[in-house]
């Protein structure tokens, strides 16, 4: 009876050894489960922050292209301005020159007139134009003689449609009422027939 008491007790222990190695392997699987379960979300956020990287360096890919073309429309502007300053220069000092060739062939005193600078403030919205004579005075175009002034205003308008190009009609009121004799001549004969081919 001892003998199966002892076997009983024995039986009992490992009953109780089983029953407590089963509840350990239950929190095992748990664990595991709970784990596998982690590893599954941690998966998610892994594949999200790749998205989220691939999205970024997209954008940063993006905003080094932008910066690239940004440069070079920075460059392309730089030399647009460039070419339309020197543009107009080459502008400026050809209407001087032809304004000046005219008034030398159209007025009588050839040497009133030594040299014509164009002066142009902004955008070119003011321009300014001044007379010099031979020692570098500026002539103040008030006490010019009203022939002397008719024949600058007809110099400045055959320059400008020289220059330009254009051809368009002219019509000029009272066309010889301020003219001496010379001056007359003048315009008759360097002015009318090469300002516009309707006047």
């Amino acid at each position: 009876m001892l003998k199966k008491m002892a076997e009983s007790d024995y039986i009992q222990s490992l009953r109780h050894k089983k029953q407590n190695k089963e509840t350990e392997i239950g929190q095992i699987q748990l664990e595991i489960a709970r784990l596998n379960i982690e590893i599954e979300r941690k998966k998610e956020e892994i594949k999200a922050a790749k998205q989220k990287k691939e999205i970024l360096s997209k954008k940063i890919e993006v905003s080094a292209n932008n910066k690239a073309i940004d440069n070079e429309a920075t460059l392309l502007i730089q030399t647009i301005q460039r070419f339309l300053l020197r543009f107009k220069d080459e502008k400026k000092k050809s209407l001087e020159k032809k304004l000046k060739d005219k008034l030398i062939s159209f007025l009588h005193k050839k040497d009133l007139v030594h040299n014509v600078v164009v002066d142009i403030q902004g955008n070119g919205e003011d321009v300014d134009i001044n007379l010099f004579d031979a020692n570098g005075r500026k002539i103040d175009k008030g006490i010019l003689s009203m022939g002397e002034r008719q024949m600058f205003a007809s110099a400045l308008l055959g320059a400008l449609v020289e220059e330009t190009g254009l051809d368009f009609p002219v019509f000029i009121d009272s066309p010889m009422q301020k003219f001496d004799v010379n001056h007359s001549q003048n315009i008759l004969t360097k002015f009318y027939p090469n300002v516009s081919k309707q006047v």
